[in-house]
């Protein structure tokens, strides 16, 4: 979903000519096993969390779309974007409390945002962001002239060294249109046992001509120091899946969450969905066809579906460090039928990333506020952390509480 604007509205596409055109083509499967094809787990043998108010803290006023991960030397970092600039600050102590706020990338013509990190395993820390063209943002829902616009929308990425202390020069990893309406959106990166990085972002520039969106991937062999072309993993035609964050299961496959406004019985609001992508016959790999609307590797996430008429957009899904491989994600929930008012909310899934349960709501926002942008971070075996741009006591910005996983 894009952070302005009706995500379920037709709109007029404008703008420039093809950059980048995506390449839709088919991908390598993933998953090595999947152990999630019988019905999910009883809610009785789920985890559930306790949130403790005590923790709530703010962690950046005037900060927005926030995510946590854990560093190469034990430390916690958080990236976020602040006024249109990529912010981090590092933690010492497991993120109560912060240092000074580091530069990652700013642009005066662009609005910065849909910050995420990924700390890889080979040492280096990437820093993931789209870039939007302010000009494009203003514009949004109007006719450009021909050549009117002229700056694309950009997938970017930095490379920190030394666990977030200084910033490598932004690159782009992928190109899409100049209109608001041609965007790419939220990148998110999971990095596999074999060390392959996946990049899941939400890519509007094959549809020009159309409302719809995809959900595309592109792929590191090297942690993130070269990439190939980006490939369509799923698309709901006539719809819109976006927000993709992807999880790596306790079977070493990869779940994705996404926000899915075609499921059946979603009243044609964004519901959370899991995407997923199975083996061939043998458990052998090979080509591997997009996750179509129909597809079984795609699912609801919810036991209980919502009443049709509410939003519950912008998931975010993580796997528990507890031994049983459950899951965890976090949605937006707007009863509205919007994002207006709407509280981040938490439920508990079982290893294959299926039928989550105890929904809870770990933040206590100013009534008639909107929680937004969630995310979570699993800090340890028994505590996770989850964090929105939310308004508390009239401070706005980014907010973290802990939860106490029983």
């Amino acid at each position: 979903m894009r952070k302005q604007g009706d995500g379920n509205l037709g709109r007029f596409r404008g703008g420039c000519l093809a950059i980048g055109l995506l390449a839709v083509a088919s991908m390598s499967a993933i998953a090595p096993t999947w152990a999630g094809d019988g019905p999910p787990a009883p809610p009785s043998a789920l985890p559930t969390i306790r949130w403790e108010p005590a923790t709530l803290r703010l962690v950046e006023r005037g900060g927005d779309y926030a995510r946590m991960a854990r560093l190469g030397d034990g430390r916690v970092g958080c990236a976020y974007d602040r006024g249109g600039r990529m912010l981090f600050r590092r933690s010492e102590d497991g993120g109560m409390t912060w240092g000074p706020a580091a530069l990652v990338d700013e642009d005066r013509d662009c609005w910065l945002t849909n910050a995420e990190l990924l700390a890889t395993r080979g040492g280096a820390l990437l820093y993931f962001w789209d870039e939007r063209p302010r000009k494009a943002v203003r514009m949004q829902g109007k006719k450009a002239a021909p050549g009117e616009l002229t700056r694309p929308f950009l997938i970017r990425m930095a490379r920190s060294a030394d666990h977030g202390r200084t910033w490598s020069r932004p690159r782009t990893l992928y190109t899409a249109g100049c209109s608001y309406e041609d965007g790419c959106w939220e990148p998110s990166p999971v990095e596999l046992p074999s060390g392959e990085v996946l990049l899941f972002f939400a890519n509007e520039r094959p549809y020009a001509t159309t409302d719809e969106q995809e959900i595309s991937v592109l792929r590191s062999p090297d942690g993130g120091e070269s990439w190939g072309e980006a490939r369509a993993f799923a698309m709901r035609p006539g719809h819109r899946d976006g927000m993709p964050v992807p999880a790596v299961l306790a079977d070493g496959s990869v779940a994705v969450a996404i926000e899915d406004d075609g499921l059946p019985g979603g009243g044609g609001r964004f519901k959370p969905a899991i995407l997923h992508r199975r083996r061939g016959p043998g458990g052998a790999g090979g080509p591997a066809e997009v996750i179509g609307g129909e597809s079984p590797d795609r699912w609801g996430a919810l036991a209980q579906p919502l009443d049709p008429s509410w939003y519950a957009g912008a998931p975010y899904l993580r796997r528990l460090m507890r031994p049983g491989g459950f899951t965890v994600l976090s949605f937006q929930e707007g009863k509205s039928g919007d994002m207006r008012g709407c509280r981040l909310a938490v439920c508990v899934g079982d290893p294959s990333a299926r039928g989550f349960v105890h929904k809870g709501y770990p933040i206590d926002g100013d009534p008639g506020t909107s929680q937004l942008w969630g995310s979570l971070f699993v800090k340890d075996e028994h505590t996770i952390t989850a964090m929105a741009a939310a308004t508390v006591r009239g401070v706005r910005g980014v907010w973290a509480v802990d939860g106490r996983v029983d």
